[in-house]
């Protein structure tokens, strides 16, 4: 299993505490073609080819202006990690879930302090003063079933979303009146799911490949809820010693995307643009609600990255690890996808953390 990977809170503060990192050794009369030349060596020789796998695409002025992978994403099959790679999204989800709420919102159908209770009665009394806002910036007290499962495989092997439900369900005592603090949820992200299907009708997964898949031409993203068997060259976790992590998880809503780094890309594009939604309403998932090192917008943290504003977030499961930041004053985007335990325990405070900030350093 490798050495236990760090809790959701912890690996994303390594994260953000590690971002301010660089090797320096950026020389700015570098033509784009040669700076790359210069980074492939660097994570050339730093890779086990063979072993398990990561992507990196550079997003910047609308046109991907690198992406590549190393390793593979199927060690068993030999298929290599590419910038076409279906990959576990994991929390890289939330942005989607949170788009496709804003979508009804823009339906009229709610408001952002509509009541949850109001649209899914079924929940219990003790969750009544919980609003929409409330799931969306992690601040409404509902315990976080992944502090209930960890993620041990035959702990989270086969968890639904209403297994998961479930589990809090066995004592669903909120951990602070809501909208009183601020403590990471991924059942908030369940929930928003569960509405997502109640008010349009269709599954979440449906509702995304209508709404905003198959728009973007996104044609390689699915939601993982069981409906769609993964392609033969989807990645695989592993363990940092490359052995493969046997386990299904069919969780949706807070994870359960697989995507690739060129359909990101397009995911990137339209954020910018009118296509999905008005940028007036964009903007509402844009803004930081919480404060703190970690203030949430809905479905990203907001912050500030070498003096212009930024949105990022993590992605963390069982031998996956993901990072997006994007510095959309910069029209900038850095987007991290991995599937090795070699990533996931030493997350960016190795020489990834270097790779980042040399990419950092040349285009910001």
């Amino acid at each position: 299993m490798g050495r236990p990977r760090l809790p959701w809170s912890a690996a994303f503060a390594l994260v953000v505490t590690t971002l301010p990192l660089a090797c320096g050794l950026t020389e700015p009369s570098e033509t784009e073609a040669e700076f790359w030349a210069r980074m492939e060596a660097f994570v050339t020789e730093r890779m086990d080819a063979q072993g398990s796998g990561f992507g990196i695409a550079v997003l910047h002025e609308g046109n991907i202006a690198y992406a590549r992978g190393w390793g593979m994403a199927n060690i068993e099959t030999g298929v290599p990690f590419s910038p076409d790679t279906p990959s576990d999204a994991a929390s890289l989800t939330k942005q989607f879930t949170a788009t496709a709420i804003l979508m009804l919102y823009e339906q009229e159908l709610f408001t952002l302090e509509t009541p949850i209770r109001s649209l899914l009665p079924e929940l219990p009394d003790a969750w009544a003063d919980v609003t929409v806002h409330h799931l969306l910036t992690h601040q409404s007290g509902i315990p976080n079933y992944t502090d209930i499962t960890g993620d041990d495989p035959a702990a989270i092997d086969g968890l639904t979303n209403q297994a998961a439900l479930d589990l809090v369900l066995a004592n669903p005592a909120l951990d602070f009146p809501a909208g009183t603090s601020t403590s990471y949820s991924n059942t908030g992200y369940l929930l928003l799911a569960m509405l997502v299907e109640r008010l349009s009708g269709a599954s979440f997964g449906e509702y995304l490949r209508t709404n905003i898949f198959d728009p973007l031409g996104m044609s390689s993203t699915f939601v993982n809820d069981g409906s769609t068997p993964h392609p033969p060259n989807a990645a695989r976790p592993y363990d940092a010693e490359n052995r493969l992590y046997e386990y299904t998880l069919h969780t949706y809503g807070a994870g359960g995307i697989y995507t690739t780094l060129n359909d990101y890309a397009k995911w990137d594009r339209a954020l910018y643009t009118a296509d999905l939604l008005p940028q007036s309403t964009l903007e509402l998932a844009f803004r930081g609600y919480t404060g703190g090192a970690n203030d949430f917008g809905y479905g990203w943290m907001v912050g500030n990255h070498r003096g212009s504003k930024s949105l990022r977030h993590g992605g963390f499961s069982t031998g996956i690890l993901n990072y997006v930041v994007r510095v959309p004053g910069k029209r900038f985007t850095y987007l991290f996808f991995s599937n090795g335990g070699v990533f996931a325990n030493d997350g960016f405070d190795t020489w990834t953390n270097e790779l980042m900030e040399e990419i950092y350093d040349y285009y910001l």
